[in-house]
């Protein structure tokens, strides 16, 4: 998004930049919804409108398998690394939090001293952290909200809020859903939508929190069955990220059952579905729909398969898999570089071997590796 579309006192729509095809556009709307995040306050600002954010940053690690199946939270006030996490194949401790300048919130990267804070206190919580290795660390920066009478930030909210700029600003046609976490996001978009009917005049009842997600309108047992004969590993991974989906895609063909991602089981089937259905264009869109490199190797292995079948499903030319190759690994190193020792240094180092030694990408990709 590159601006707001504003007559006087009303928000009649947004301008956008297309990165795939550098396209310029303008979309035109009754009512624009601000759901950026801690970048909500960029957004208020095309408006000539001033944000209450208050940045917070967290930092987390992630360890390379599960070492527990339960969340476990330490019986204390909020505090740096209180809680270890399972989630999907690893788990993560976390997390910290410090207050950034808005200036930097494009730029946070996990610190020496934030990765020992998590260690240290991570093993108050499980002993065995002592002797896991860790996978990768990364930061991310809370949308937290200041009350508009306290510009000192001193009391912050970490609730959902829900700003309408028409009665806050005199700015129709705009507001802003911000604070919360990922855990309350359905509660957010209700919130949301329902401020944005009573502008349209729908008074029919929100009904999001009793429909079910795509992919969980079967029961697990019920998807299993149809694809009972396939490996177990297959079928759990694929399950578990896409649910009653999954028989759309995961069959007996040979394509179907290839391994690309052997740490996340992630098949050539699965790539050609994401690609297909849920909107992939690029090795990181396709990381976040299926896991891809997110496993012990960090995409070391897998990372090359998942690029060449991108231009075989001619989603990529042959220039923008090589490209977009070396993005992804530049984004798996900016993970890494805070943990990196022992294993995950060796390791490292074995994938700049494989892709500069062996596979010989392109001299001035090399030098950003």
């Amino acid at each position: 998004m590159t601006g707001l579309i504003r007559e006087g006192n009303r928000i009649c729509g947004v301008r956008i930049l297309d990165t795939q095809y550098n396209e310029h556009s303008e979309l035109y709307a009754a009512v624009v919804v601000n759901a950026a995040g801690i970048w909500g306050q960029r957004i208020a600002e095309y408006a000539d409108l001033s944000g209450a954010h208050v940045p917070a940053k967290g930092s987390l690690l992630i360890l390379d398998h599960r070492i527990n199946n339960h969340v476990i939270n330490r019986c204390r006030k909020p505090s740096d690394a209180d809680i270890l996490v399972p989630g999907d194949t690893i788990s993560l401790i976390g997390t910290t939090s410090n207050h950034v300048d808005y200036s930097e919130i494009d730029y946070n990267r996990v610190t020496a001293e934030e990765v020992d804070i998590l260690l240290r206190e991570g093993e108050k919580l499980a002993p065995v952290m002592a002797q896991t290795r860790i996978l990768r660390a990364y930061a991310g920066v809370r949308p937290l909200v200041a009350s508009d009478n306290d510009p000192s930030g001193r009391n912050v909210s970490r609730g959902i809020v829900l700003l309408d700029h028409a009665e806050r600003d005199g700015m129709d046609g705009f507001i802003t859903i911000t604070g919360g976490k990922l855990m309350t996001y359905r509660l957010m978009a209700e919130w949301a939508t329902d401020a944005v009917c009573r502008k349209l005049g729908n008074t029919e009842r929100c009904v999001t929190a009793e429909q079910a997600l795509p992919g969980s309108r079967q029961s697990t047992e019920k998807t299993l069955q149809k694809i009972i004969s396939l490996p177990a590993p297959l079928r759990g991974s694929a399950i578990y990220r896409h649910g009653d989906r999954t028989p759309q895609w995961l069959g007996e063909g040979r394509l179907s059952r290839s391994l690309v991602c052997e740490c996340e089981a992630v098949t050539a089937g699965e790539v050609q579905y994401a690609v297909e259905s849920l909107t992939v264009t690029s090795l990181l869109d396709l990381r976040r729909r299926t896991r891809v490199g997110m496993g012990t190797c960090q995409g070391e292995l897998c990372a090359c398969r998942a690029a060449g079948l991108l231009q075989r499903f001619h989603t990529t030319t042959a220039t923008q898999s090589l490209d977009q190759l070396s993005a992804f690994l530049n984004e798996r190193w900016k993970g890494i570089q805070p943990v990196a020792w022992g294993d995950a240094l060796r390791e490292s180092e074995f994938t700049r071997w494989v892709y500069q030694g062996l596979c010989g990408l392109e001299k001035e990709q090399r030098d950003e590796i």
